[in-house]
């Protein structure tokens, strides 16, 4: 489920007003869960009317359901203290076991706050998308390739076709050629990388579907792309050591919609697996006994 400040970061449409009521919320969470509406309302100079407008938009049942979400957002929010730092999450003076558990720690809180930011329809419907495309095309660059390739690897696994394609050329070259039978997943942790917006341009024209993975509170594309998946927000885009919270983020967003999308046809997955494994796979593994 997702938190309260999640489903905030997420809703378009509030007006300047329900904006600064919800940023007040954010910040004054301890004090809001033991306000009633009334009190709210005087202190952010808002009517009660306006503070369940603002809970209508975020999908919520009234001013009640708003201090249950508020409540569980402490509850995340002291984990997330008690937490690593995603950006720096060892010191120069870390010894080699203390790295490997602090990153277990990493991995953890960056895989649980992307479940977090999960809304359970829309992934839904991208895997809806997806299972029914005859051809799924990724575009991305950089270290997002691993994980788009390791994707592409799992539904070939399958029989599914799933195009890569690396350089900026070939990326335009498969958009313009793409049909109605195609959907078109954009991975960009910001959503501002300069490959980004020629692509969306392009498949906008051609009216494919498609699907844009990044971390929450991303913007830019909400007007150009319909379907949407998040992944956790925690990472500093430059002040980092390294993309390892988004790293493992993409990996598990992925792993969930190939396994989602295999579950569609278990059993028939499950047969072409075994069926075409001895074709694919020139091992020797068979164990001496």
């Amino acid at each position: 489920m997702m938190t309260l400040e999640n489903i905030i970061k997420c809703c378009e449409g509030l007006t300047p007003t329900e904006n600064q009521l919800a940023q007040y919320i954010l910040q004054n969470k301890e004090q809001v869960q033991n306000l009633s509406i009334q009190s709210l309302a005087e202190r952010t100079f808002a009517s009660k009317s306006a503070i369940h407008r603002l809970c209508k938009k975020l999908g919520l049942n009234g001013f009640n359901e708003l201090k249950v979400k508020v409540a569980q957002d402490l509850v995340e929010d002291h984990k997330t203290r008690t937490q690593i730092d995603v950006n720096f999450p060892f010191t120069a003076h870390d010894t080699q076991r203390t790295i490997a558990e602090k990153l277990l720690k990493l991995y953890e809180a960056s895989i649980t706050d992307t479940y977090h930011s999960i809304d359970m329809e829309d992934l839904k419907k991208c895997v809806t998308l997806l299972h029914d495309a005859d051809i799924i095309d990724i575009y991305t660059q950089a270290h997002n390739l691993n994980v788009a390739e390791n994707f592409q690897d799992k539904m070939r696994s399958i029989g599914r076709s799933v195009n890569c394609p690396k350089s900026t050329y070939e990326q335009r070259c498969i958009a313009t050629a793409s049909k109605k039978n195609h959907v078109a997943v954009i991975l960009s942790y910001s959503g501002r990388a300069s490959f980004v917006l020629p692509i969306v341009e392009i498949l906008g024209k051609k009216q494919i579907e498609t699907i844009l993975i990044g971390r929450l509170g991303n913007s830019m594309m909400q007007k150009h792309i319909k379907h949407h998946l998040y992944i956790s927000d925690k990472e500093d885009l430059r002040n980092r050591i390294s993309q390892f919270s988004s790293h493992i983020a993409m990996q598990y967003i992925l792993d969930v919609i190939f396994s989602c999308i295999f579950k569609q046809d278990y059993q028939m997955n499950i047969d072409y697996i075994q069926e075409v494994m001895g074709l694919i796979d020139d091992r020797d593994i068979n164990e001496e006994k």
